[in-house]
């Protein structure tokens, strides 16, 4: 309770320097529209695929996904089913890396184009010693060439014995297009990390949820787990060379630039990746196996995967022409070579896959009409035979008041590698399971001025992937269809808004997908300006809710998720009070996660034994700078 207070006299500490930042160079940029860009890796070549800076409030206080095992930082439950193989895309993928939303990404990345200096500082600090620090830096070199550094750390000791994090990230990239629009380049250089204390969860949930709300947070609550640690490490780097060919422009602002009409695209990426679990005290009688006598004491498993991939692809792409089906349709071929090296124990294995891809669509549209048609295979590697196909169709309706977008693939997929070869000490297997299927058809409609989109999505897997009650790899032969619906809709009311996301999930008597039927997701605040317009504010509340199903729970030893059928978890609503505020370009918030813990009981578990956090105190701050 001190420390609440200390953190929140603190916060009052820094108030009249919030009141005054902002002031100087960094307001006149701010003011400046479109002085700050960024896209993604997948949007750099569009030209009207680039944002703004969000300054806004909303949700402002939610910086780290909600679900997990009790402490930020830590592996994530997911209330949603996905595909554990290639959820990343066609090609080998070794596992279902749990620790993955917290990771910085050649996919989740934002590059950025500036025209000057650009800072972004982000800061919590809360109970239980939660620290996270967030850092962009963004300079444009020239005007066509743009750096960035992104660093992130989370910290926290946790409420729960045995659950300490430290993660670091940090990710360094850059885009570049040459003078005359020939050359682009895109590139990133990543390194992730998590390490974590693995406490194997409570021994028994009902001491848990019988004990007093003073009694939850203490040690005594038995731990399976005292002296465990789990880290995972990845360093990965991506170039891409873009070769553009078409006409000259005449404009006069841009004379000899290159339109393109097509171009060559070179990526070249490689990932090395490490995982370990040590364990020393084998005596607590977690675990049923041991299989190296040497082991016997302690326990020191290590996994290292190596991928190193280079693609090929040609594309036709929109030269500005217009003159009907000649340049309306584009297409685009690939061929990628994708070389893998895995080392476990005894296992020690390299191959390579080599793939294809081709696709169809049109490069621009008279009647805001988009579609597209692609397909992936692989020829030759682990994952041959592995392919997947699918279709996009996207139109907009109502001058372009609403956008309407119908999907659909097929999909088959060799098994991620830990379900086939596992070997540590507690657990071990080999396996030669047959690939899953899937196909699926889904569709939303959305329309933003209104900020409401609604959406459904039907799968049917066949051969599902899973780890069964010994957290031991399996095979579900047969088929298992998963319905899922959602529909979000903000409301407002004078300054008063209500924002709403319910989702809802079918699966019929499945034995090996267990999802919650409901997921709810709730914040009502108040909002206004204050001041004269010098402060912008936000006060309110927000929930997040799943019903009751049979939950996953967690296996240190593999980091991964494995089925349980003996007690069902969720129907607990898990509430946040928080105040928002803005001062130019300065924003803070002061939060109270789980303000509710104690009053409706303990059974605020998520994850089978592993209680979430009780009622925490959070202050965070991010400050921007255009200078």
């Amino acid at each position: 309770m001190f420390r609440f207070f200390k953190i929140l006299s603190i916060s009052f500490l820094f108030l009249p320097a919030l009141l005054v930042a902002g002031n100087g160079d960094t307001a006149k940029y701010f003011r400046a529209n479109g002085i700050t860009h960024y896209f993604s890796a997948t949007g750099f070549e569009y030209a009207d695929s680039s944002s703004t800076i969000d300054n806004s409030l909303t949700g402002f206080q939610n910086y780290l996904p909600k679900y997990n095992l009790g402490n930020v930082g830590l592996p994530i439950s997911d209330l949603f089913y996905t595909q554990p193989q290639n959820q990343y895309g066609v090609g080998f993928n070794y596992w279902k890396n749990n620790c993955r939303n917290y990771f910085y990404t050649p996919e989740n990345l934002k590059f950025y184009n500036t025209r000057s200096p650009f800072s972004d500082l982000f800061y919590v600090a809360g109970t239980k010693k939660e620290g996270v620090f967030k850092m962009t830096f963004s300079y444009n070199i020239k005007k066509n060439w743009n750096v960035t550094v992104n660093f992130s750390r989370i910290r926290s000791e946790g409420t729960y014995v045995q659950q300490k994090t430290l993660d670091n990230f940090l990710a360094v990239s850059s885009n570049y297009k040459s003078k005359k629009n020939r050359y682009w380049l895109l590139a990133s250089v990543i390194y992730n990390s998590c390490r974590n204390g693995e406490n194997g969860g409570v021994k028994n949930d009902s001491t848990f949820e019988n004990a007093g709300v003073a009694n939850t947070q203490i040690s005594s609550v038995g731990m399976n787990l005292s002296l465990s640690k789990r880290s995972v490490k990845s360093k990965s780097a991506t170039i891409k060379q873009y070769l553009n060919f078409g006409r000259k422009s005449n404009d006069t602002t841009t004379s000899g630039s290159i339109i393109p009409g097509s171009r060559l695209v070179l990526t070249s990426s490689f990932e090395d990746e490490s995982m370990m679990y040590e364990d020393d005290a084998l005596t607590d009688g977690f675990y049923r196996n041991f299989y190296y006598r040497s082991d016997s004491i302690k326990t020191f498993d290590t996994t290292y995967t190596y991928k190193l991939g280079n693609e090929l692809e040609w594309k036709r792409v929109d030269n500005g022409l217009h003159r009907g089906l000649q340049d309306m349709i584009g297409y685009s071929a690939g061929i990628k070579d994708e070389f893998v090296k895995i080392k476990q124990r005894e296992i020690d294995t390299t191959f390579n896959n080599i793939m294809v891809n081709a696709a169809l669509y049109n490069t621009y549209s008279n009647n805001k009409f988009w579609w597209r048609l692609s397909g992936k295979y692989v020829l030759s590697g682990y994952n041959s035979g592995d392919y997947n196909a699918s279709i996009v169709l996207r139109k907009k309706l109502a001058d372009s008041l609403l956008t309407v977008t119908l999907s659909g693939n097929i999909q088959s997929s060799a098994p991620d590698f830990i379900y086939n070869r596992y070997l540590s000490n507690n657990f071990k297997w080999s396996n030669n399971f047959d690939k899953t299927q899937m196909w699926r058809i889904g569709g939303d409609a959305e329309i933003k001025k209104y900020k409401f989109d609604i959406g459904a999505d039907f799968k049917v897997y066949n051969n599902v992937l899973y780890f069964d009650n010994y957290a031991l790899a399996r095979e579900f032969k047969g088929q298992i269809p998963l319905f899922t619906a959602f529909v979000k809709k903000d409301f407002k009311l004078l300054n008063w808004h209500l924002n709403n996301t319910i989702i809802y999930q079918y699966v019929p008597d499945s034995m090996v997908i267990r999802v919650p039927t409901f997921v709810l997701n709730h914040s009502l605040y108040y909002e206004n300006d204050l001041f004269k317009g010098a402060l912008h504010l936000q006060i309110g509340a927000g929930v997040n809710y799943s019903s009751a199903y049979y939950a996953d729970a967690y296996m240190p030893a593999t980091g991964e998720f494995y089925l349980q059928s003996e007690k069902k978890y969720g129907n607990y609503p898990f509430i946040d009070v928080f105040l928002n505020a803005r001062i130019k370009a300065v924003r803070v918030f002061v939060k109270v996660d789980h303000v509710n813990s104690g009053f409706m009981g303990n059974t605020y578990m998520i994850t089978p034994h592993y209680p979430m956090n009780d009622r925490l105190f959070k202050f965070g701050i991010s400050w921007r700078f255009w200078d």
